[in-house]
């Protein structure tokens, strides 16, 4: 699903004045899984019907990563969820996926505090152009700018983290391997959802 009216990354840093860096950042805190569920995971991977079009990499691949993390942090995963915050500047659309708490009627989603992009064709640039105008939404949408909204832009095999801040886009360079280490993309998102649970509260 595509979100934001815009072309490419600079495109966006310069319509919002984002200063952008890409330093380091990011940890792992051991998630503890079954090996059924991991040998699941990792079958999901090999298996080249998976990768036929962005739906199916969604569905059989990050999905399955994101709900098997989330939940051990009680943040629900939302997905193909409309989410128009500022049509004038150009933020609307349909994340691929959002992380985001429960609201009270229980239907819909407050604070965001994860914004996921579905790389296309290992196109990262793309991806992280419309993930970061999510993030950017996203601020807007919670009325702060002072706690940090995370990225991730990922083609389901290759992973990759951001973190925005105010004005200052983060992006580690580290792509991260699911096909090669399964387990080490587990840790790095469950320290990526404690880091981010902590600015709810």
């Amino acid at each position: 699903m595509a979100y934001g009216k815009f072309q490419t990354l600079e495109e966006v840093l310069i319509k919002f004045d984002i200063e952008m860096k890409t330093e380091k950042f990011l940890k792992e805190m051991h998630f503890e899984i079954v090996t059924a569920l991991s040998d699941f995971l990792q079958e999901n991977l090999s298996d080249r019907r998976n990768y036929i079009n962005e739906n199916s990499i969604c569905e059989t691949i990050i999905s399955p990563f994101l709900n098997l993390v989330s939940r051990k942090h009680n943040l629900p995963v939302w997905s193909h969820i409309k989410f128009d915050v500022a049509e004038s500047e150009g933020l609307t659309g349909t994340p691929d996926f959002l992380i985001a708490p429960l609201s009270k009627t229980g239907v819909n989603f407050t604070t965001p505090v994860v914004c996921i992009t579905e790389v296309k064709k290992e196109n990262f640039e793309e991806g992280w152009t419309q993930a970061l105008s999510e993030m950017i939404a996203a601020q807007k949408f919670n009325g702060t700018t002072e706690k940090p909204i995370y990225g991730i832009a990922t083609s389901g095999a290759m992973w990759q983290f951001g973190k925005l801040l105010d004005k200052q886009f983060n992006m580690d360079p580290r792509l991260y391997s699911a096909t090669l280490n399964v387990q080490q993309v587990l840790d790095v998102l469950n320290w990526l959802l404690g880091e981010a649970k902590k600015n709810l509260s």
